[in-house]
């Protein structure tokens, strides 16, 4: 074997290699086993961040369709606010769920501050709704069940990435 010139490069030597007929290749940098378990931990955290995702509009849709229903018993007890809020804040909301489904961070966000709002400003409240409409309370309690859960899987950090 000959001995390259003290003042080649690198880059220089593996050229003359390449063209006495050596190859250079680096697409086997690393062994079968650690791409293929790479490439299983990939697939594992995509799972993940699916169903999180697809748990958390599960748990959006109950809730929204919930809150119709919520508003329609109050308006059975008499209406102590105008209609149009009501409907209003329901359609606003709802909006807000479908910026969440297109999986904007804002949105999601923004829903996961107002289900723990909801949770924590409503909930002590629901023993007096209770005395009063047992009916209600429990389609308020329902309601709030469904935002802290969707609250909770839309709070987890693997929830926010695009899997495609």
């Amino acid at each position: 074997m000959r001995k390259p010139p003290a003042n080649q490069t690198n880059a220089a030597r593996c050229i003359e290699k390449t063209s006495r007929g050596a190859s250079m290749t680096t697409t086997n940098t690393y062994s079968n086993q650690t791409i293929d378990q790479a490439c299983h931990a990939q697939g594992a955290r995509g799972t993940w961040r699916e169903q999180a995702l697809s748990t958390a509009f599960v748990c959006l849709g109950p809730a929204y369709a919930l809150s119709w229903v919520e508003m329609g018993l109050t308006l059975m007890t008499g209406p102590g606010e105008p209609i149009a809020a009501l409907i209003a804040s329901r359609a606003l909301v709802g909006g807000l769920y479908v910026c969440v489904a297109f999986r904007l961070q804002w949105a999601r966000w923004i829903t996961v501050v107002l289900g723990f709002a909801s949770v924590v400003l409503v909930d002590p409240m629901l023993g007096a709704e209770w005395r009063a409409f047992p009916a209600a309370a429990l389609v308020t309690g329902a309601v709030l069940v469904f935002k802290l859960a969707a609250s909770i899987f839309l709070l987890s950090p693997n929830a926010s990435h695009r899997t495609r």
